[in-house]
Protein backbone atom coordinates (compact mmCIF):
# COMPACT_ATOMS: atom_id res chain seq x y z
CA UNK A 1 0.00 0.00 0.00
CA UNK A 2 1.07 3.47 -0.94
CA UNK A 3 2.15 5.62 2.25
CA UNK A 4 0.64 9.22 2.24
CA UNK A 5 2.84 11.79 1.22
CA UNK A 6 2.43 14.96 3.25
CA UNK A 7 1.29 18.06 1.78
CA UNK A 8 -1.66 16.24 -0.19
CA UNK A 9 -4.99 18.72 0.20
CA UNK A 10 -7.98 19.51 -1.47
CA UNK A 11 -7.73 23.19 -2.11
CA UNK A 12 -9.91 26.25 -4.12
CA UNK A 13 -8.78 25.80 -7.90
CA UNK A 14 -9.64 29.41 -8.48
CA UNK A 15 -7.28 30.69 -6.30
CA UNK A 16 -6.20 34.39 -6.98
CA UNK A 17 -3.12 34.19 -9.42
CA UNK A 18 0.46 33.61 -8.25
CA UNK A 19 2.49 36.50 -6.89
CA UNK A 20 4.99 38.05 -9.30
CA UNK A 21 7.89 37.19 -6.19
CA UNK A 22 6.95 33.39 -6.45
CA UNK A 23 9.86 31.10 -6.06
CA UNK A 24 10.83 30.81 -10.19
CA UNK A 25 10.26 27.24 -11.54
CA UNK A 26 12.40 25.75 -13.70
CA UNK A 27 11.48 23.07 -16.14
CA UNK A 28 13.81 20.75 -17.80
CA UNK A 29 13.60 17.34 -20.22
CA UNK A 30 16.55 16.05 -21.40
CA UNK A 31 20.28 15.81 -20.43
CA UNK A 32 23.87 15.58 -22.73
CA UNK A 33 23.99 15.22 -26.67
CA UNK A 34 20.98 15.39 -28.86
CA UNK A 35 19.76 12.68 -30.86
CA UNK A 36 21.07 12.55 -34.42
CA UNK A 37 18.10 13.27 -35.71
CA UNK A 38 18.07 16.94 -34.12
CA UNK A 39 17.01 18.31 -31.47
CA UNK A 40 14.08 20.94 -33.20
CA UNK A 41 12.45 21.68 -29.83
CA UNK A 42 15.95 22.51 -27.87
CA UNK A 43 15.02 19.93 -25.34
CA UNK A 44 18.57 18.51 -24.50
CA UNK A 45 20.53 20.28 -21.76
CA UNK A 46 24.40 19.77 -23.10
CA UNK A 47 25.87 18.96 -19.32
CA UNK A 48 28.32 21.61 -19.11
CA UNK A 49 25.47 23.84 -19.77
CA UNK A 50 23.20 22.43 -17.01
CA UNK A 51 26.38 22.76 -14.24
CA UNK A 52 26.91 26.20 -15.29
CA UNK A 53 23.50 27.29 -14.78
CA UNK A 54 23.28 25.70 -11.17
CA UNK A 55 26.77 26.85 -10.11
CA UNK A 56 25.58 30.23 -11.13
CA UNK A 57 22.25 29.99 -9.26
CA UNK A 58 24.43 29.04 -6.09
CA UNK A 59 26.96 31.90 -6.46
CA UNK A 60 24.47 34.55 -7.07
CA UNK A 61 22.66 33.80 -4.04
CA UNK A 62 19.28 31.46 -5.35
CA UNK A 63 18.18 28.89 -2.72
CA UNK A 64 17.11 25.66 -4.16
CA UNK A 65 14.15 24.65 -3.11
CA UNK A 66 12.35 21.25 -2.12
CA UNK A 67 8.69 20.63 -3.26
CA UNK A 68 7.53 20.51 0.55
CA UNK A 69 9.29 24.51 0.40
CA UNK A 70 7.48 25.54 -2.60
CA UNK A 71 4.34 23.96 -1.38
CA UNK A 72 4.59 25.57 2.33
CA UNK A 73 5.32 29.28 0.22
CA UNK A 74 2.16 28.10 -1.96
CA UNK A 75 0.22 28.14 1.86
CA UNK A 76 1.46 31.22 2.64
CA UNK A 77 5.47 31.02 4.06
CA UNK A 78 7.22 33.67 3.13
CA UNK A 79 9.84 33.02 0.43
CA UNK A 80 13.27 33.32 -0.06
CA UNK A 81 14.21 36.66 -1.89
CA UNK A 82 15.30 34.08 -4.57
CA UNK A 83 14.67 31.00 -4.74
CA UNK A 84 13.98 27.98 -7.24
CA UNK A 85 12.34 24.97 -7.65
CA UNK A 86 13.82 22.65 -9.97
CA UNK A 87 11.02 20.27 -12.17
CA UNK A 88 12.10 17.96 -15.22
CA UNK A 89 9.55 16.52 -17.38
CA UNK A 90 8.75 13.17 -18.83
CA UNK A 91 11.16 10.52 -17.49
CA UNK A 92 13.30 10.44 -20.69
CA UNK A 93 16.74 7.95 -19.63
CA UNK A 94 19.00 10.71 -19.65
CA UNK A 95 17.54 11.78 -16.22
CA UNK A 96 18.35 9.09 -14.99
CA UNK A 97 22.02 8.84 -16.22
CA UNK A 98 22.71 12.47 -16.32
CA UNK A 99 20.16 14.66 -14.74
CA UNK A 100 19.52 12.69 -11.30
CA UNK A 101 23.73 12.10 -10.62
CA UNK A 102 24.60 16.37 -11.33
CA UNK A 103 21.80 17.46 -8.98
CA UNK A 104 22.59 14.62 -6.18
CA UNK A 105 26.06 15.47 -6.46
CA UNK A 106 24.91 19.34 -6.08
CA UNK A 107 22.83 18.94 -2.79
CA UNK A 108 19.45 20.24 -5.25
CA UNK A 109 15.85 18.54 -4.82
CA UNK A 110 14.18 18.33 -7.51
CA UNK A 111 10.57 17.03 -8.91
CA UNK A 112 10.31 14.76 -11.93
CA UNK A 113 7.21 14.69 -13.62
CA UNK A 114 6.22 11.05 -15.47
CA UNK A 115 3.24 9.69 -17.27
CA UNK A 116 3.04 6.36 -16.11
CA UNK A 117 0.98 4.91 -18.72
CA UNK A 118 4.10 4.94 -21.39
CA UNK A 119 7.18 4.64 -19.20
CA UNK A 120 9.75 1.85 -20.89
CA UNK A 121 8.50 2.75 -24.24
CA UNK A 122 9.21 5.00 -26.59
CA UNK A 123 8.59 9.03 -27.01
CA UNK A 124 5.00 8.76 -28.93
CA UNK A 125 3.65 12.16 -29.14
CA UNK A 126 6.80 13.99 -31.36
CA UNK A 127 7.57 11.85 -34.28
CA UNK A 128 10.70 14.17 -34.00
CA UNK A 129 12.00 11.96 -31.12
CA UNK A 130 10.63 8.87 -31.49
CA UNK A 131 14.02 7.47 -31.11
CA UNK A 132 14.12 8.37 -27.85
CA UNK A 133 13.22 5.85 -24.67
CA UNK A 134 11.25 6.51 -21.30
CA UNK A 135 12.98 5.07 -18.37
CA UNK A 136 10.71 2.37 -17.09
CA UNK A 137 9.03 1.84 -13.89
CA UNK A 138 11.31 -0.27 -12.24
CA UNK A 139 14.01 2.32 -12.88
CA UNK A 140 11.84 5.25 -11.66
CA UNK A 141 10.99 3.32 -8.28
CA UNK A 142 15.19 3.80 -8.33
CA UNK A 143 14.64 7.36 -7.29
CA UNK A 144 13.14 6.66 -4.61
CA UNK A 145 14.81 8.80 -1.60
CA UNK A 146 17.32 10.29 -3.77
CA UNK A 147 15.48 13.88 -3.65
CA UNK A 148 14.03 13.49 -7.01
CA UNK A 149 10.39 13.59 -5.92
CA UNK A 150 7.94 12.16 -8.68
CA UNK A 151 4.98 13.34 -9.92
CA UNK A 152 2.19 13.05 -12.47
CA UNK A 153 2.34 14.25 -16.33
CA UNK A 154 -1.09 12.95 -17.24
CA UNK A 155 -1.85 8.66 -18.09
CA UNK A 156 0.12 9.14 -21.13
CA UNK A 157 1.45 12.46 -22.50
CA UNK A 158 -1.93 13.76 -23.77
CA UNK A 159 -2.83 17.46 -23.64
CA UNK A 160 -5.19 18.09 -20.95
CA UNK A 161 -8.09 20.31 -22.70
CA UNK A 162 -11.56 19.69 -23.61
CA UNK A 163 -11.01 16.32 -21.56
CA UNK A 164 -14.52 14.48 -20.84
CA UNK A 165 -15.21 13.19 -17.32
CA UNK A 166 -13.19 9.75 -18.17
CA UNK A 167 -10.64 11.08 -20.08
CA UNK A 168 -9.99 13.15 -16.76
CA UNK A 169 -10.20 10.35 -14.12
CA UNK A 170 -7.71 8.34 -16.69
CA UNK A 171 -5.02 10.97 -16.90
CA UNK A 172 -5.41 13.00 -13.43
CA UNK A 173 -6.72 9.85 -10.69
CA UNK A 174 -5.32 6.56 -12.15
CA UNK A 175 -2.42 8.02 -13.13
CA UNK A 176 -2.08 9.71 -9.55
CA UNK A 177 -2.58 5.67 -8.14
CA UNK A 178 -0.40 4.04 -10.69
CA UNK A 179 2.36 6.54 -9.52
CA UNK A 180 2.02 5.96 -6.18
CA UNK A 181 2.13 2.04 -6.29
CA UNK A 182 5.54 2.70 -8.37
CA UNK A 183 7.16 5.13 -5.62
CA UNK A 184 5.52 3.77 -2.61
CA UNK A 185 3.93 7.65 -1.52
CA UNK A 186 1.07 9.43 -3.58
CA UNK A 187 2.35 11.79 -5.48
CA UNK A 188 1.66 15.42 -4.61
CA UNK A 189 2.10 17.45 -8.08
CA UNK A 190 0.83 17.31 -11.37
CA UNK A 191 2.72 18.84 -14.40
CA UNK A 192 0.67 19.36 -17.69
CA UNK A 193 1.67 18.18 -21.05
CA UNK A 194 2.66 20.69 -23.77
CA UNK A 195 1.01 23.06 -20.74
CA UNK A 196 -2.31 22.85 -21.76
CA UNK A 197 -4.86 22.93 -19.37
CA UNK A 198 -8.70 24.60 -18.96
CA UNK A 199 -10.64 24.64 -15.74
CA UNK A 200 -12.29 21.09 -15.93
CA UNK A 201 -8.77 20.14 -16.01
CA UNK A 202 -7.93 22.10 -12.84
CA UNK A 203 -11.17 21.55 -10.70
CA UNK A 204 -10.43 17.47 -11.29
CA UNK A 205 -6.24 18.26 -9.62
CA UNK A 206 -8.24 19.70 -6.78
CA UNK A 207 -10.70 17.23 -6.55
CA UNK A 208 -8.06 14.45 -6.67
CA UNK A 209 -6.38 15.83 -3.86
CA UNK A 210 -3.08 17.19 -5.35
CA UNK A 211 -1.23 20.15 -3.96
CA UNK A 212 -0.10 21.81 -6.46
CA UNK A 213 -0.12 21.51 -10.16
CA UNK A 214 2.02 23.49 -13.31
CA UNK A 215 1.44 24.70 -16.43
CA UNK A 216 4.11 27.02 -18.51
CA UNK A 217 3.22 30.60 -19.76
CA UNK A 218 -0.60 30.08 -18.75
CA UNK A 219 -0.57 30.51 -15.10
CA UNK A 220 -4.15 30.32 -13.20
CA UNK A 221 -3.27 29.82 -9.47
CA UNK A 222 -1.56 27.21 -7.51
CA UNK A 223 -3.06 24.48 -10.20
CA UNK A 224 -1.51 26.39 -13.43
CA UNK A 225 1.59 27.24 -11.69
CA UNK A 226 4.06 29.07 -14.63
CA UNK A 227 7.30 27.27 -15.18
CA UNK A 228 10.43 28.29 -17.28
CA UNK A 229 10.99 26.36 -19.95
CA UNK A 230 14.75 26.15 -20.21
CA UNK A 231 16.07 25.17 -23.71
CA UNK A 232 19.19 23.36 -24.65
CA UNK A 233 20.27 26.33 -26.70
CA UNK A 234 19.69 29.11 -23.97
CA UNK A 235 23.20 31.06 -23.19
CA UNK A 236 24.27 31.65 -19.36
CA UNK A 237 22.76 35.06 -20.41
CA UNK A 238 19.21 34.29 -21.96
CA UNK A 239 19.10 31.98 -18.65
CA UNK A 240 19.71 35.11 -16.01
CA UNK A 241 17.26 36.57 -17.97
CA UNK A 242 14.28 33.73 -17.62
CA UNK A 243 15.30 34.35 -13.85
CA UNK A 244 13.85 38.05 -14.16
CA UNK A 245 10.80 40.09 -12.96
CA UNK A 246 10.51 41.28 -16.72
CA UNK A 247 10.19 37.89 -18.32
CA UNK A 248 8.23 36.72 -15.53
CA UNK A 249 5.37 39.89 -16.42
CA UNK A 250 6.16 39.20 -20.46
CA UNK A 251 5.77 35.18 -20.15
CA UNK A 252 2.51 35.19 -18.17
CA UNK A 253 0.64 38.37 -20.01
CA UNK A 254 1.53 36.58 -23.59
CA UNK A 255 0.80 33.24 -22.25
CA UNK A 256 -3.24 35.19 -22.20
CA UNK A 257 -2.12 37.69 -25.47
CA UNK A 258 -1.90 36.16 -28.41
CA UNK A 259 -0.51 39.23 -29.75
CA UNK A 260 1.76 39.69 -27.00
CA UNK A 261 3.06 36.49 -27.43
CA UNK A 262 4.33 36.80 -30.46
CA UNK A 263 6.04 39.96 -29.49
CA UNK A 264 7.58 38.19 -26.29
CA UNK A 265 9.11 35.69 -29.42
CA UNK A 266 10.35 38.53 -30.73
CA UNK A 267 12.13 40.10 -27.89
CA UNK A 268 13.30 36.59 -26.95
CA UNK A 269 15.27 36.26 -31.02
CA UNK A 270 16.64 39.59 -30.65
CA UNK A 271 18.44 38.57 -27.37
CA UNK A 272 19.34 35.03 -28.28
CA UNK A 273 20.80 36.77 -31.21
CA UNK A 274 22.41 39.50 -28.78
CA UNK A 275 24.10 36.59 -26.70
CA UNK A 276 25.08 34.95 -30.01
CA UNK A 277 27.50 37.94 -30.68
CA UNK A 278 28.99 38.15 -27.58
CA UNK A 279 30.17 35.04 -28.21
CA UNK A 280 31.37 35.31 -30.77
CA UNK A 281 32.96 38.02 -29.53
CA UNK A 282 34.27 36.61 -26.79
CA UNK A 283 35.93 33.91 -29.05
CA UNK A 284 37.98 35.83 -31.10
CA UNK A 285 38.60 39.18 -29.16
Amino acid sequence: MARSNPGTNTVNPDKPRMSWRMPRVLMYHNFGDPPAAGDPEHLFIPVERFKEQLAWLDANGWRALSLGEFLAVLDGARPPRKSYLVTIDDGHESVLSTGAPILAEAGIPSVLFVPPGVLGGPITWNPVYAGERLSSKAEIATLANTGMEIGVHSWDHTRMFGMDDAELELNIVRAKGDVAEMMGYEPRSFAYPFGTHDGAARRKMADAGYAVSFAVARENGRFAVDRIFVKGEDSLGMFRFKLSLAYRFASRVGGRTPWLRHKVRALLGLLKGRGGAEQATQRTG
